[in-house]
């Protein structure tokens, strides 16, 4: 099965009331537990690369790894680049055969934001690749709710964006923020219902990785057609390995160890998809 783009995915998503996972792998073993997950869940997931990883893990052989996995899966597969810090970033990813990729240049004023964003949205359309942006500022998770607060969407502000760029997709700020958090985030619901209310293309939440479930699920309730999540699994993963080599002698079967950290991702997936399925018609 060849990979879907972000369009394909999010238009199922709002069909069949769920929220698309979007997931964070940098090697095989996450993909794979990811894509098993998303196998026993019967639900599409989207496989992204955050920026720091493009060169750890190589855009061309994570795309080759995710379009062996769909070829193997029964559901529907996307490959992204996550918060892609430039244009030739995100070339690079398209041009390694990725099915959706983010250009987050929030950070930046204005107009140039729209620009570069259009840039990289004419080159992805005219090969049938999905574009995500950011308007809003979604920090680290070791702010606190205030700080957090001071990013916001502005909704009024981010119809505009989305109408000069022509985006498929928007990332938006609403208390959410990246990373392991030092407080419990607030989740501004009423900034979000305006947001999912007024902006004219699919709404993506960031920052999922220890935001309770219950908030979660309200805003899968709510229509957020996507959420990221990243440092779940990558802690699933570190911590389960750090418990098999505690056990185990130092130079003990590496595959036995890897398959408890993939395993430990698996069961992590499995309970974000049981979320963001569980309202599915």
């Amino acid at each position: 099965m060849a990979l879907s783009n972000y369009v394909e995915l999010l238009n199922y998503a709002k069909e069949h009331k769920i929220t698309v996972g979007a997931f964070n792998a940098l090697n095989m073993e996450i993909l794979q537990a990811l894509v098993s997950a998303a196998d026993k869940m019967d639900a599409p997931v989207i496989v992204q690369t955050y920026h720091r990883h493009v060169d750890f893990a190589g855009a061309d052989y994570m795309k080759a790894i995710a379009e062996v996995a769909s070829g193997h899966s029964g559901v529907k597969i996307a490959m992204g680049l996550d918060h892609g810090r430039s244009y030739d970033q995100a070339k690079l990813c398209i041009d390694a055969g990725y099915s959706g990729v983010m250009i987050d240049l929030a950070s930046e004023d204005y107009d140039y934001n729209v620009k570069e964003t259009r840039r990289v949205v004419e080159l992805a359309h005219g090969k049938g690749v999905s574009v995500e942006a950011e308007l809003g500022t979604i920090v680290d998770a070791d702010r606190t709710p205030d700080e957090i607060a001071r990013g916001y969407t502005d909704p009024e502000v981010a119809g505009r964006f989305v109408r000069d760029t022509g985006i498929d997709c928007l990332a938006v700020s609403v208390g959410t923020a990246h990373g392991t958090y030092k407080y419990t985030p607030e989740i501004n619901f009423g900034l979000l219902g305006e947001l999912l209310d007024t902006v004219q293309c699919p709404i993506v939440v960031h920052g999922g990785s220890g935001t309770p479930d219950e908030d979660v699920e309200k805003m899968v309730r709510m229509g957020i057609a996507k959420l990221n999540v990243g440092t779940d699994f990558f802690n699933a993963y570190n911590d389960a390995l750090y418990s098999f080599y505690t056990e185990h002698t130092p130079h003990c079967d590496i595959a036995e160890a890897l398959s408890s950290a993939r395993s430990a991702v698996e069961q992590v997936a499995l309970r974000k998809f049981h979320i963001l399925t569980r309202f599915r018609i």
